[in-house]
């Protein structure tokens, strides 16, 4: 059986992007915020991705290269009013996430999430310890968006309805040169998918965007030139999970064991429910999405040989969601 396809496309919006946020200015103003990155449903439909595809991403694309969120237990020593000019990374001992035993004593900001990260200065990161100018070249750079709040009138069939009856629309806005970066997996024809290619749609506000082939190299990402057995992992797109009991915000099912991990809050999403007496399914908030950047170590064996999405029931991760990238944990790594 011969290998699937595999391609890499970059989505450049062409305005801003609304994602879940027109809200009426008023009483339940600033309620709903504008939801950012594009997740793996809003992804698909843009690229009309066939059924018989998987779909990698959201990635970050800029200069040619790969960046992904920067992991959470990730700090540095510095002034947080300028860009680290040096970043750690916390170490698991003492069955807790702990700072490197040469800063014990020292003040630490936690800047896990807020930066991106260069895919190769992640590998190094992760091996070594520290990475040192991480802000040249770049490895590191600010998150490259931006929140926009717009204000117009309350329109009906594209005529405005009322005088005064204000809307605000949340949207988020990319910062030039930068772009979404996706990878398909299969057999996909872009021009056969996308008849008006390289041009598609992609938000509430249907933002136009423009759909590109890339010539990407990141073995660093899909495991192929790794042969170790991960003792933990990265999360490199954001992971839905039904709520369970505890609420424990965990991407994987409930017979893998972990010893640690460091995570955000889980996001409310919603899902189609059958509900008693009711002819039809409805939105609830049954399920949750931890974002990406969060680090998990395994209590026993990795629930995957090589870095990817980790396939669940519901074939979530046939559109991205839940990519972990694996790594090695020693003791006491970074003395």
């Amino acid at each position: 059986m011969s290998e699937l396809a595999e391609s890499w496309y970059s989505i450049s919006p062409a305005g801003t992007v609304a994602i879940g946020n027109l809200t009426p200015v008023g009483q339940n103003s600033g309620q709903v915020d504008c939801r950012w990155p594009p997740n793996g449903h809003q992804l698909a439909a843009c690229l009309n991705l066939p059924t018989d595809c998987t779909l990698w991403g959201p990635f970050w694309f800029a200069g040619g290269k790969v960046y992904v969120t920067l992991p959470l237990p990730v700090y540095r020593l510095e002034s947080p009013q300028q860009m680290p000019s040096e970043i750690f990374r916390m170490v698991w001992s003492g069955d807790r996430w702990q700072r490197q035993p040469q800063h014990e004593n020292a003040s630490i900001e936690i800047i896990g999430g807020r930066y991106l990260i260069l895919g190769e200065s992640l590998k190094q990161l992760w091996k070594v310890g520290k990475l040192s100018n991480p802000a040249q070249n770049p490895s590191l750079c600010e998150l490259p968006w931006q929140k926009l709040t717009l204000s117009h009138n309350s329109r009906q069939d594209f005529q405005v309805k009322e005088e005064g009856g204000f809307f605000a629309e949340k949207t988020t806005l990319m910062d030039p040169g930068w772009s979404i970066l996706v990878k398909i997996i299969g057999n996909y024809d872009l021009q056969e998918r996308l008849p008006e290619a390289p041009w598609s749609f992609l938000g509430a506000g249907g933002t136009p965007v423009s759909i590109k082939p890339q010539k990407i190299n990141a073995p660093w990402l899909d495991g192929k030139s790794e042969s170790f057995q991960g003792t933990g992992a990265v999360l490199l797109t954001g992971a839905l999970w039904v709520q369970s009991g505890d609420c424990l915000s965990i991407p994987y099912p409930d017979n893998v064991a972990i010893k640690g991990y460091a995570a955000e809050v889980g996001i409310p999403w919603q899902s189609w429910k059958k509900v008693k007496n009711r002819p039809t399914a409805s939105l609830t908030p049954g399920e949750w999405m931890t974002p990406a950047g969060a680090v998990y170590l395994w209590e026993g064996q990795a629930p995957l040989e090589t870095s990817a999405p980790l396939p669940d029931q519901y074939k979530r991760h046939c559109i991205g969601y839940g990519h972990l990238w694996l790594f090695e944990e020693k003791q006491n790594n970074g003395n």
